[in-house]
Order: C-alpha cells, then structure tokens, then sequence
C-alpha cells in the first residue's frame, strides 16, 4: 500500500512563521512532523513506499531537501510529486498515475499528527469492502476533544444572570464531541478518482479535497468513519504557538508512536 503524504497549501493559520517554511516542516521535539509521520509510516509493513506531494519551488523545496539522500534511514522508497496550487483534489489528481495498480492508498495531510494504527484501519477498510464493494473509502473520526479554554458548570437558576453561581470548572476539559470529527486522514481506493475526475471536468481551476469532492460523495458513493478510540491522541499542527500552548498533547502522541510503531 502507498502512503500519499499532502504537503502543499499556503499554511494562512500558521502565519508569519509559514512565510519562511512550510506547516509540514514545523519542529517537533527537534525533528520535523513529517520527519515524525514519514518515520512511523516506514515502520508499518502495509506500506511498500511513500509518496509526497509538495510544491516544487520555493518553499516546498525545503521538504524535498530535507528528504535528500536519507531513504536509508526511513527504509521505503520516498518520491516526490509536484503540487501545481490546484487545490488538495487537485494534488491527489496528481498521483492518479502512481495508484493505478493499488486496491488502496492511505492519504495522510501532513500537518496532522497522530499515532493512527494503520493495521487496525486497513483490517476494518477490508471487512467493508467484503460486504459493500460501492464504498470509496474510510475517513479517519475522533469523538473525544480536549477544550482549549475552560468550562463552567452553572447552578441552577438564571443562567443569564451576570453573577450566577459556578457548580464546577474544568480547565482544558475532555468532551465529547456531538459529531465525529474528520483528522485529515483517510483510505481511499480508486473510485475516489470518478469523484475528483467528474468534478474536475465542471472547468473548477482548484479543488478541495474535502469541500468540492468527499462532501459531495454521501448520497451518491459510499464513505465510512473510523475512530481512532480513546486513547489515541491527534493534533493539527497548525502553528508553532499552537503547538508549544498543547505541549501535553505532542509528548503523549510520540509516546504512542513509539509504542504502535515497534
């Protein structure tokens, strides 16, 4: 199985800091978070190589420079795929020659980490496809979410009161979220290529992977959640700032990678 890295995209939410490197490139306890997520990917014996698709000037170059000369370490072969700024639909079109012989392919957005367990995913991707041969793919869901500001529980009463009473305060509180939350990771086959095909033929000059094609599947193809559980953790690493203010997260997600990667 390839794993399709998506490392393009302008990094707006991680301004000023993604206007000197790219969100992918972003340090994690001294390595890069795609260093992170390249390495747990080798060690999974699913996955027979690793595709990345990042810009190929300016600062996408650093990601390609960064992977020079090192697939000794990592093991697997790494290439490289242009991503010419047609949107993420767009970057996954360009690897359709790539997937032509694969009954399936991870697709990983770079800048989420997390210690996914991809023998679990790919074990439940194929028992759907045993009985329901019209599914797409599988999005990777959390239902759980650390807050990042705290909660109050109100006494009963007026709770529009300026000065109601606390019950309780849980500071960055678990909650369960009322829908499941997509993490930028999925498993696709290669019918997700009608969908990002038919859609590209309406002339659209970009398009969003998750806006202009997997919104559009429900109800006319087949996608399926997974959870990733309880005990896994999962953070966007949108900005540096973000990731120093959830320090607590990043040292249990490479706890876990440790863990599920041996």
């Amino acid at each position: 199985m390839k794993a399709i890295l998506l490392a393009g995209g302008h990094g707006t939410r991680g301004r000023p800091f993604t206007e000197f490197i790219p969100k992918a490139l972003f340090p994690i306890n001294g390595r890069p978070v795609i260093d992170h997520i390249v390495r747990y990917l080798s060690h999974s014996p699913k996955i027979n190589e690793i595709v990345i698709i990042c810009e190929f000037d300016n600062l996408g170059r650093q990601i390609i420079n960064y992977f020079e000369g090192k697939e000794f370490i990592y093991k697997k072969k790494i290439i490289f795929i242009e991503d010419k700024k047609t949107g993420t639909g767009g970057a996954l079109l360009e690897a359709q020659k790539f997937l032509l012989n694969e009954s399936f392919f991870l697709t990983w957005f770079a800048d989420n980490f997390c210690a996914l367990d991809i023998n679990r995913l790919v074990a439940e991707y194929e028992k759907i496809w045993m009985q329901d041969r019209e599914v797409t793919g599988v999005v990777v869901t959390r239902n759980l979410r650390y807050e990042e500001t705290g909660r109050v529980t109100l006494c009963q009463g007026d709770e529009e009161h300026t000065n109601t009473l606390i019950r309780e305060f849980r500071e960055k509180n678990l909650v369960k979220l009322e829908q499941p939350e997509a993490l930028g990771i999925y498993l696709f086959n290669n019918s997700i290529y009608d969908f990002i095909c038919s859609t590209s033929e309406l002339g659209n000059s970009t398009l969003d992977l998750s806006k202009d094609i997997l919104a559009k599947i429900p109800g006319i193809g087949k996608l399926f959640s997974y959870n990733i559980g309880n005990d896994i953790d999962w953070i966007d690493a949108e900005s540096l700032v973000y990731l120093a203010r959830n320090k607590g997260i990043i040292d249990r997600i490479l706890a876990q990678l440790d863990v599920t990667s041996t």
